[in-house]
């Protein structure tokens, strides 16, 4: 069970972004405290507490968490649209007890993917409290230069995402329940005394009245009978009993006794309910030129190498053998490693050799910090008088422990192979263009015969 709330920041960026990233909310609690510095904005705060036995819980979607302030700003400043709401904050609240950090997180991370895919967002899951709860700050230009409408509608899209997630990992879902009009200190007292009150026999009277009538004529009538007077005061219709001193409001006895939900429930009686019709999704078609794949590219570096040389690999793959190139012929068969390696720089941005080695860096120091991790833990499960009930807890992180190293262990791979691979690319792009360059003036003398040899003709 989760609940979801968001609201607009209009003060300093760096103050929201510095509470929802806060060390001492989101270590987990069950550990010692160690006092830290306030960081005065979101640029002080790295990760160097990875090496700690603390364990944190932020992350960042289209942006970096020690350096979120300064990208969503230049987002700002790309585009001109410095003024006005800063930021949305939002959260996400969970029942307590009912679901671990790990998993809180992880649906945080789902939801801030599909609510905002365009948005630069902070999620830092918080567990000081006895609900754990994941703040979201999001900025209020995205990477294309649109602004964040929050609105109803969008705050309905993250009730309604928050609860599929919740019924995806089986937690519980709060029941949306309806609005009713509220009531008097004595008529609530009354009925939950089960007492009857001057309303609840109106409304019983009413429903009599609603079962036995086939038109608003026959309803009127019948409610005279029993002694009511019906009158028009503005937009609303009244309504008042014999003994009553003051006139009532339809609309103030519940949901279903308006002038219209009456009407509506008397035309129950004669016609059958049907669903209304879903309206056909009008699909839009676009009308493109040239071939969309290969339009302007803006990569640079790495990127842009492993683009190129994937792309004369595939070329060369549906070619004759002996019309492409000596130097692919080498590679065709590691197209598929290549193309994991290409996936691998796209998923982290890299352009540089420096940002591959810094990757590998940090990569490394949290594979130590979940190796260490994972030696208490199998300590701890060893250790005499440990309750069954911290066994299956150990149990169950151990095994989220191992999907990580594994994963961490294939992207450190891919960080030695992209640096092997990428110098022996740029050498072959090289031989490439050279060999481009020799082909074009012989096929130029190879037309100029043939023009010559039709002209003798």
């Amino acid at each position: 069970m989760a609940t979801t709330k968001i609201w607009a920041v209009k003060n300093r960026l760096g103050h929201v972004l510095q509470y929802a990233e806060d060390t001492e909310k989101t270590e987990n609690a069950e550990w010692s405290r160690v006092d830290y510095q306030a960081m005065r904005d979101v640029m002080d705060y790295a990760m160097n507490d990875a090496k700690t036995e603390k364990q944190y819980y932020v992350s960042g979607w289209n942006c970096m968490p020690d350096t979120a302030r300064e990208e969503m700003q230049m987002t700002k400043r790309q585009f001109g649209k410095e003024d006005g709401i800063l930021a949305f904050h939002g959260y996400q609240s969970f029942k307590p007890g009912e679901v671990t950090p790990e998993i809180a997180h992880e649906i945080g991370m789902k939801l801030a993917q599909e609510l905002w895919p365009d948005h630069q967002v902070i999620v830092a899951t918080h567990l000081d409290k006895a609900h754990i709860h994941s703040h979201f700050v999001v900025n209020s230009v995205s990477l294309y230069g649109r602004k964040f409408n929050a609105c109803k509608a969008s705050y309905r899209q993250m009730r309604e995402v928050s609860d599929r997630l919740c019924r995806e990992y089986g937690l519980s879902v709060i029941a949306q329940p309806e609005k009713n009009p509220r009531k008097h200190i004595a008529e609530w007292q009354a009925e939950r005394a089960g007492e009857q009150t001057w309303r609840s026999i109106i409304r019983e009277d009413m429903d009599y009245a609603i079962r036995y009538s086939m038109t608003m004529e026959q309803f009127y009538a019948a409610m005279k009978k029993k002694g009511y007077i019906f009158e028009q005061r503005g937009s609303f219709l009244r309504v008042k009993a014999l003994g009553m001193q003051r006139f009532v409001r339809l609309q103030s006895l519940g949901k279903g006794y308006t002038e219209t939900a009456i009407r509506q429930r008397i035309l129950r009686h004669r016609y059958p309910e049907i669903e209304p019709r879903q309206p056909r999704k009008q699909t839009k078609q676009y009308t493109v030129q040239g071939d969309f794949r290969l339009s302007k590219i803006t990569w640079k570096g790495l990127r842009a190498l492993y683009f190129f040389y994937l792309h004369k690999l595939r070329e060369a793959r549906n070619s004759p053998k002996q019309s492409y190139p000596f130097v692919l012929k080498e590679d065709l068969r590691h197209l598929d490693s290549l193309s994991e390696q290409s996936k691998f720089l796209f998923r982290y941005k890299l352009d540089t050799g420096e940002q591959v080695q810094a990757l590998q860096k940090t990569l490394t120091e949290q594979l130590e910090k979940l190796q260490s991790e994972r030696t208490e833990l199998y300590n701890e499960r060893r250790r005499v008088g440990t309750p069954e009930e911290r066994k299956q807890e150990i149990d169950d992180r151990l095994k989220a422990l191992s999907n990580t190293n594994q994963q961490l262990r294939r992207d450190l791979k891919l960080c030695s192979d992209v640096l092997l691979r990428s110098v022996e690319i740029a050498e072959k792009k090289r031989l490439l263009h050279e060999q481009e360059k020799t082909q074009k003036p012989a096929e130029k003398g190879k037309n100029r015969n043939v023009r010559r040899r039709g002209y003798e003709r």
